[in-house]
């Protein structure tokens, strides 16, 4: 891949439509995290007499925030609240899927076999790869939103949710209310589950009284999306049975008592955020590696992967000074810089085994391949747009 990848793959030039392609580079303003830091954050469970008191207190501020923020209160397609059914892809029906994020790393640093991540780029051979892979944008949280729910950015969450109650506050104001991959799943019968490193117990997130987020460190809330969606998290008894600590996924792949779809974020030293890591190990794209050599085969091996699994292995966003980006996202017409080329591997029975596609993809296209993969034929925010199309190149003809 751009002389990256050592063994030979069928590369596929996609001819592209007008606008899919590396967009041109916005400059926006750095705002930071000190702008939303400020007031209360939301907690668990039902909503106290502090919640309200803080929700009430954040009401006119949110208002304001809201003019600020590009897209705040409407989906990016500017449609409606949903998108309109499409014609399914040729992307096979999907039993299982498993998505795992690792941490800003640069696409030749991550996809590099001489590198720090050799056990990762050993796997590329095995299956297809998307060489024009893109973020969002910068930074972490607004990342994993449109992995799950196509948004297009907003400053709240390019600020990495400092302050979680403003980001809880402002999906409650989207109209769709923050409507998401699981909501979608549940929907369509199929079951969800998101496995996240270090998390203490099931649905943690940060308190009322909490002046700004606590988890930064080991579990991060910025890389847990589904505690920002209220559907969720405001919903103690589902947020709790879906939202779980990572540990319990290894028994539940041994069991075969896995959900339909997995997202799986490691903890901040093995998904290669920190480094070094608090523990005195390396960090970066070294531990992040040996996370993977050590976790990756327990889903390979599994019977819920072997049977029309799937396996998608990227990164949230590249370092900042890449702001590349394309699509739906990253581009002039929406005023937001990219969140780089970071590129992504599939792993299936399923795949073009092998291959690799030029065709340009962001991190909205691989909700919509999601979505195709499950029936599903609402495609949610920019994962409707024109500009993003289903991984479809990626599987077997």
């Amino acid at each position: 891949m751009r002389g990256l990848v050592e063994v030979p793959l069928q590369r596929d030039h996609t001819m592209l439509h007008p606008g899919n392609g590396p967009a041109a580079l916005v400059l926006r303003p750095n705002f930071g995290p000190g702008l939303l830091n400020s007031g209360g954050v939301g907690g668990r469970g039902g909503e106290s007499q502090g919640m309200r008191t803080v929700r009430r207190s954040l009401a006119a501020r949110l208002a304001s925030l809201a003019l600020m923020c590009t897209g705040l209160a409407v989906v990016a397609s500017g449609t409606g609240v949903r998108a309109a059914p499409t014609t399914p892809s040729a992307v096979p029906r999907l039993d299982h899927v498993f998505v795992i994020v690792l941490e800003n790393e640069d696409f030749a640093a991550t996809w590099n076999p001489a590198g720090p991540a050799k056990y990762l780029n050993s796997l590329v051979p095995k299956g297809a790869f998307a060489d024009q892979y893109y973020a969002a944008s910068h930074l972490s949280a607004d990342n994993y939103m449109a992995m799950t729910s196509g948004q297009t950015p907003i400053l709240p969450f390019q600020s990495d949710c400092q302050n979680y109650t403003v980001c809880e506050l402002s999906e409650k104001l989207r109209p769709d209310g923050g409507r998401n991959i699981a909501d979608q799943l549940e929907a369509a019968h199929k079951s969800w589950a998101a496995y996240m490193g270090s998390m203490a117990k099931p649905c943690l997130h940060p308190a009322p009284t909490d002046v700004s987020d606590p988890y930064s460190k080991g579990y991060a809330t910025r890389h847990d999306p589904f505690v920002y969606y209220p559907s969720i998290v405001e919903n103690q008894s589902r947020c709790d049975a879906h939202v779980r600590p990572y540990g319990e996924l290894p028994p539940a792949l041994s069991a075969n008592h896995v959900p339909n779809y997995v997202f799986i974020t490691p903890d901040t030293c093995d998904d290669g955020h920190d480094a070094p890591c608090a523990d005195g190990r390396p960090g970066g794209l070294v531990t992040a590696d040996a996370w993977l050599r050590a976790n990756v085969p327990l889903i390979l091996n599994s019977k819920a992967y072997k049977d029309r699994g799937a396996l998608f292995i990227t990164v949230d966003e590249a370092s900042n000074q890449d702001v590349s980006g394309c699509c739906s996202t990253g581009v002039s017409a929406t005023g937001l810089d990219g969140g780089g080329r970071i590129g992504l591997l599939m792993l299936s029975p399923l795949a073009n085994a092998g291959h690799a596609t030029d065709a340009y993809y962001s991190h909205n296209s691989l909700l919509r391949t999601i979505e195709d993969a499950f029936g599903i034929t609402e495609h949610l925010n920019n994962a409707a747009s024109p500009k993003e199309h289903s991984m479809a190149d990626l599987f077997r003809r």
